[in-house]
């Protein structure tokens, strides 16, 4: 009997030779860049987090975007790259210390209970196996009185796929996918939807001090007419 042939995965070759050059540069650049923002906007040079772990860092993109002060930042990644490591050792100065590991961000094995004042995890829910156990290792991970921070886009909302459609799908068309194959490249890229994420988080952080932000509609607790939302999990002990 012939052994069954593993199809190719289409996130290999989208990270490797795409994701950089469509994500990061026009509308969807700026797009990216304001997402970044968006969850630093509680967080000004007043407020400091002496340990601070960025969860699914890639190359450390979101680094740069946070004002607040750290003596510690830990970037992890389940891929090893040599512009993560550069970029943490650019980045790191006396007093203030990056540093990159190669790790799984759902079991965060490596890190101590009650080890970490801040978690960062930028898009990253959409992406795991396991996400609701993630959520339960990155409370464990996090003292008590810390802070998480989640940002986590309204996809398959009715906004998040029109700004898709007219940022990113645009590109990737050019570059010879096929609908087909770009339907299927999401498919694989955000196994995980936020309706059932949303509630996750919340049951997961039932006992904790949750403060959400929706944008760009606020006031509208609906993930069709929001873009994204941001959670601030403050840990109760």
């Amino acid at each position: 009997m012939a052994k069954p042939v593993v199809p190719e995965n289409p996130l290999d070759r989208w990270y490797l030779e795409h994701y950089d050059t469509i994500v990061h540069s026009g509308a969807s650049g700026f797009a990216q860049r304001m997402f970044h923002v968006a969850i630093e906007r509680p967080w000004g040079a007043a407020s400091e987090f002496a340990t601070v772990l960025d969860l699914g860092a890639t190359t450390g993109e979101h680094l740069r975007f946070v004002r607040h002060r750290f003596s510690r930042y830990i970037m992890v990644d389940h891929r090893d790259s040599a512009e993560a490591r550069q970029a943490a050792a650019s980045a790191s100065r006396p007093g203030a210390e990056v540093e990159f590991m190669v790790g799984d961000v759902q079991d965060l094995a490596a890190i101590a209970d009650e080890s970490i004042d801040r978690v960062v995890a930028m898009c990253l829910l959409h992406h795991v196996d396991d996400p609701r156990g993630s959520l339960f290792h990155w409370r464990r991970v996090v003292k008590s009185g810390g802070v998480l921070s989640i940002f986590l886009p309204c996809d398959p909302g009715a906004m998040w796929r029109l700004g898709r459609e007219l940022t990113n799908v645009r590109k990737i068309r050019a570059m010879g996918y096929s609908p087909l194959e770009t339907r299927l490249l999401y498919a694989c890229d955000h196994p995980n939807q936020f309706p059932s994420l949303r509630w996750m988080i919340e049951a997961t952080f039932a006992d904790d001090e949750l403060t959400v932000h929706r944008f760009p509609f606020g006031p509208l607790d609906s993930w069709n007419l929001n873009l994204f939302m941001t959670y601030q999990v403050r840990k109760r002990a």
